[in-house]
């Protein structure tokens, strides 16, 4: 709803950019030569197509690098941003133009055609070279920052750019007729156009800030209660509490005991003993086979697969069984002592795990039925780990140097992840200056979290997440929830 929304929103604030000297320009530009008509509109179409991705792209890659900062969550800023752009829209304000110059005329004169009304095109699309009639632009331009999804951005962006194409397109082969000099002049001349279209975007806008009220508000989170590593099977959630393992039904208040160290993967589960790791039925808890795994400290389960973590001599090691033949082991992947692998999460034949290391992190996925292996997700300049995997869709940590957030999205599509949980800095910075200096130009001090994020589990409904102390003993560790 919210993303159709924006785009029709996005559409008719191109077309209201038509009524500007640049859209008149266009139309009479195209329409002089009677010659190279078609292929100057469809010049123009593309460019500004292209100009309006750029840009909206552009604005959502801003708000992806700084949505972990701790800043406004679309929940509470997009209806104001929505509300305050209809009240203007329908009040028919006036709004400056956004730059003096237009677009550059000589062009025209040194480029062919079809070229130069292409580059007009670009500019027009871009949004902030020229002028546009209408707050809805700057509204998407906050909106689409907010919602922080690059492929929302290309879609608003190329909606708005055939907003701009189509009355050009429409209009400019025809202008030199009788019919089409009345169209202009109708343009020009009557305001109630183009307040009509400015009513239609403060309709567009009011509907944008109801859809606006349903995106999930980060941090709503629910203690679970104390504890670490969890993990899920269908409705079922099992994590480490310092008294022992834990089973919770989501719709249930009660719980069960386990063995601690647990974890579970559709109708199994498995926990390590020492270096033992036993997998059972996880109806009854009937012993299904044990196997001794030296140096284990994180193992995965499902119907069909164990997967274990050993730390032997520094080295990191991730191996996988059949649990049709757990003697049969084969090593998915080790790290040397500069590297680590993390927490392995099984989901059917999906597993999924991060590495972090001196050059940066990444989150890699394997089909262990086929063994072929894939980065989902890679950074060098945050730290994404602890990722978990349900039905194609994966749940992370990312930590930077200002926040850290909980993020949410497809496996194997990059760009469209949405944070569902944020804390603060994970560590306290420096003051920013030197003892007897002037502190008036130093970088404000995120405040640093109480708690670090640490493993996380992914069920139907809810995101699960270890929050680790920052300081203090690791015991103090609770287990929080979220709605995905």
């Amino acid at each position: 709803m919210l993303t159709v929304t924006l785009i029709l929103v996005a559409f008719v604030a191109g077309v209201t950019g038509t009524w500007s000297p640049c859209g008149f320009s266009i139309i009479d530009t195209i329409s002089a030569p009677r010659r190279r008509t078609t292929a100057s509109c469809v010049a123009f179409a593309i460019g500004a197509c292209a100009g309006g991705a750029v840009t909206f792209a552009f604005l959502a890659r801003i708000g992806t690098a700084v949505r972990g900062t701790g800043g406004l969550h679309p929940a509470f800023t997009a209806p104001v941003i929505a509300l305050a752009a209809a009240i203007t829209e329908a009040r028919n304000a006036a709004i400056l133009p956004q730059i003096r110059r237009q677009v550059p005329e000589h062009w025209r004169r040194v480029l062919p055609l079809p070229v130069a009304v292409g580059l007009y095109g670009v500019l027009l699309g871009l949004g902030f070279t020229t002028f546009v009639l209408t707050f809805a632009f700057w509204a998407l331009v906050g909106l689409t920052v907010l919602l922080a999804t690059p492929l929302i951005g290309v879609a608003v962006g190329i909606a708005f750019g055939v907003g701009r194409a189509l009355p050009v397109a429409l209009v400019a082969p025809v202008a030199h007729l009788p019919v089409g000099r009345r169209i202009v002049d109708a343009m020009a001349q009557r305001p109630a156009l183009v307040s009509v279209l400015r009513r239609a975007e403060a309709v567009g806008m009011v509907a944008i800030a109801v859809a606006s009220f349903g995106v999930t508000a980060v941090g709503a989170a629910t203690k679970v209660g104390a504890g670490t590593d969890p993990s899920t099977s269908g409705s079922v959630v099992v994590w480490t509490s310092p008294g022992g393992g834990i089973e919770r039904d989501e719709g249930a208040a009660t719980t069960a005991a386990v063995p601690p160290h647990a974890a579970v993967g559709g109708s199994m589960i498995a926990w390590r003993d020492g270096e033992t790791v036993q997998v059972a039925q996880l109806s009854d808890l009937t012993e299904v086979f044990a196997v001794d795994v030296p140096g284990v400290d994180a193992i995965a389960v499902s119907d069909t697969w164990l997967v274990t973590r050993a730390r032997v001599a520094g080295i990191d090691t991730l191996a996988v069984r059949a649990l049709s033949s757990p003697d049969d082991v084969h090593t998915l992947a080790t790290a040397p002592r500069a590297s680590q692998l993390g927490r392995p999460a099984l989901a059917g034949s999906e597993l999924v795990y991060h590495v972090v290391s001196s050059a940066g992190s990444r989150i890699v996925a394997v089909d262990l039925t086929t063994s072929k292996s894939r980065v989902v997700r890679r950074s060098s300049s945050a730290i994404v780990t602890n990722p978990s995997v349900l039905g194609g869709t994966l749940v992370y940590d990312r930590q930077t140097d200002l926040a850290q957030v909980v993020e949410i999205g497809p496996l194997t599509t990059t760009g469209r992840d949405r944070v569902v949980y944020r804390t603060g800095a994970p560590a306290v910075h420096d003051v920013g200056h030197e003892p007897g200096y002037s502190h008036r130009t130093r970088t404000a001090q995120p405040r640093p979290a109480k708690w670090t994020l640490w493993t996380t589990a992914l069920s139907t409904s809810r995101v699960y997440v270890t929050l680790l102390p920052r300081t203090g003993s690791a015991r103090a560790a609770q287990l929080v929830s979220v709605s995905r």
